[in-house]
């Protein structure tokens, strides 16, 4: 395997640690009731309950497999983006996104998502650059290559 790129080793650290807080989220209340008056429990901040938790396992775990190579790993940094944004967006127009998820302080879930995305949306940033900024070298290797194999006909 080659060595892994920033956004590679950046989207592992990012996904564990949001596994991380959704585990404890899911050992603090590991319910899957719905309905308003359903239970949560604020871990940092954020209002946990079973599908909270289980919404962070189903976002973040598949980001260890897309981790493998360095163009999924980008693609796949970008729909989290997506994910997060648009769940914090409707976090902060209602306690009860989805009718499942119950939110008591919806802003501070709201803020916890779109800081969350931010933060792979800078992931994704930087690597883009990186990538961008590798594209001529490869563009001009690339040609020398092909130069030579001219050369030599």
């Amino acid at each position: 395997m080659s060595e892994w790129t920033f956004g590679q080793k950046a989207l592992v650290v990012l996904a564990a640690l949001q596994l991380l807080w959704a585990t404890a989220g899911f050992i603090a209340e590991p319910s899957f009731h719905i309905g308003a008056d359903a239970p949560t429990e604020k871990v940092l901040g954020v209002d946990f309950n079973g599908y909270h938790a289980l919404s962070g396992f189903l976002l973040f775990l598949p980001a260890f497999y897309f981790a493998r190579r360095p163009d999924w790993a980008l693609y796949y940094t970008l729909y989290v983006v997506v994910a997060l944004y648009a769940t914090g967006v409707w976090a902060f127009f209602t306690e009860q996104p989805a009718w499942v998820f119950t939110f008591p302080d919806n802003a501070n879930d709201a803020i916890f998502h779109l800081a969350t995305g931010t933060a792979f949306a800078v992931l994704a940033a930087i690597q883009w650059t990186e990538n961008q900024r590798q594209s001529p070298n490869l563009r001009s290797s690339t040609s020398e290559v092909s130069d030579r194999r001219l050369a030599n006909r």
